[in-house]
């Protein structure tokens, strides 16, 4: 089926895995009379709209992407400049890190060798053009910011993919505080902000 509204059934099967995922269920071990237990539907039903347990999975992580990609566009086109927009997909990413988010914390699963994570690839590299996902959103935010500025299509690039590296390490330190504990979260944030825009002012002026 395309990737238009959902089917009640496919989205309550969706729902079940990320409650499933955020009450701390192994995605690997999870089984499919659990995820359709938790939604309310018989297993055979499951069968008619997925192939497998995987195509579940990494289905109901990617919805989840593109959902919380959506809310945080929307929380983007509140903020008037650069700083403020990467600073609230930080302070999102934050919250929902040591929260009960699902998004940031799926993260790790498409990097992983498993067959959901190469499930949750596929998802992604075939996306559809109105389906954003964190490198899109950032690559929206960045051409704004670039809109009448003769910046090459190379650089234009290069800024996005030094802002992607920025907030991927800024997630890893969510996950190693501990071990990093001198740096400080609020500093931290106020310096990957002024980073990515001085790199998109030096371009912009180059």
């Amino acid at each position: 089926m395309g990737r238009g509204e959902l089917a009640p059934k496919v989205e309550a099967i969706y729902q079940a895995v990320i409650q499933l995922y955020m009450e701390g269920a192994d995605l690997n071990n999870l089984t499919v009379s659990e995820i359709t237990a938790k939604a309310g539907i018989g297993k055979g039903t499951a069968y008619d709209y997925f192939s497998n347990k995987e195509e579940m999975i990494a289905g109901a992580l990617f919805y989840e992407m593109k959902n919380a990609c959506q809310r945080l566009y929307k929380c983007f086109q509140q903020e008037k400049d650069l700083y403020g927009k990467i600073y609230v997909l930080l302070t999102q990413i934050e919250r929902q890190l040591t929260g009960t988010g699902c998004f940031f914390r799926a993260l790790h699963v498409m990097m992983d060798h498993s067959s959901v994570g190469t499930r949750v690839r596929e998802l992604i590299q075939n996306r559809e053009d109105d389906e954003l996902l964190i490198n899109d959103l950032l690559r929206v935010v960045i051409e704004e910011e670039l809109a009448n500025a003769k910046v090459s299509p190379e650089d234009r690039e290069y800024l996005v993919l030094n802002a992607v590296s920025k907030i991927i390490c800024f997630t890893m330190f969510q996950y190693d505080k501990k071990n990093m504990a001198s740096l400080n979260p609020q500093t931290l944030k106020e310096k990957i902000c002024e980073d990515i825009c001085s790199e998109i002012e030096r371009l912009k002026e180059s």
